[in-house]
């Protein structure tokens, strides 16, 4: 166990924990609920993209006077 708190070494095999490893585990936990949420909500997410996609299209397209 003090291999593994101080050298990131997983017991009884070769693998070693870094820090760009937990930092990953840390995003990904973080990140679930809101993959949840917008699951749920996939229509409204996807309809509020497109009308940002539009309003941006509107404002690029504008005719100068």
């Amino acid at each position: 166990m003090q291999n593994f708190i101080v050298l990131g070494i997983i017991p009884g095999t070769n693998l070693q924990t870094t820090f760009n490893f937990w930092l990953s585990v840390a995003i990904c936990t973080a990140s679930i609920p809101l993959i949840a949420w917008a699951w749920r909500h996939r229509y409204g997410v996807i309809a509020y993209i497109i009308a940002l996609r539009v309003a941006w299209l509107i404002d690029r397209h504008q005719l100068q006077a």
